[in-house]
């Protein structure tokens, strides 16, 4: 069990509640501009061109960055919280060590401890060829 104290633990929640509000909020704002645009689309009966189709081939697949960032941030809370649930948080997956309190403030959802992520990008760098960072 990690060492984190009740306030520090309540301010990494809240820091977590926070994120999550922004990415759904987000999220949500995307999903309304594409319905809007789409609305907009059918009722004024137009058939795009070439290139206003090009431009929204373009801006979908920005817009779909985007939103699957938000989606993979809203599950590392989800996560996070169900770490505290379980009162892993705070504790390294890879090695089971405490995860520095620094770190955690400035990445709440962090799960590793700086060393075991540090050797996770290394070998994921590894894996996708690209020697290590």
């Amino acid at each position: 069990m990690s060492r984190l104290t009740e306030d520090q633990m309540r301010q990494l929640s809240g820091l977590m509640d926070a994120r999550w509000d922004r990415e759904m909020k987000e999220i949500r704002g995307i999903a309304e501009r594409y319905r809007d645009e789409r609305r907009q689309e059918v009722l004024a009966g137009r058939a795009a061109d070439r290139l206003d189709e090009a431009l929204a081939e373009i801006a979908l697949s920005e817009t779909y960055a985007i939103v699957r960032q938000d989606i993979e941030d809203v599950r590392d809370i989800a996560a996070a919280r169900r770490r505290i649930a379980a009162g892993t948080y705070g504790n390294c997956t890879d090695c089971d060590g405490e995860i520095a309190y620094a770190r955690l403030q400035a990445y709440p959802t962090a799960k590793r401890c700086i060393r075991c992520q540090e050797e996770h990008e290394r070998r994921k760098a590894m894996r996708e060829g690209r020697g290590a960072p």
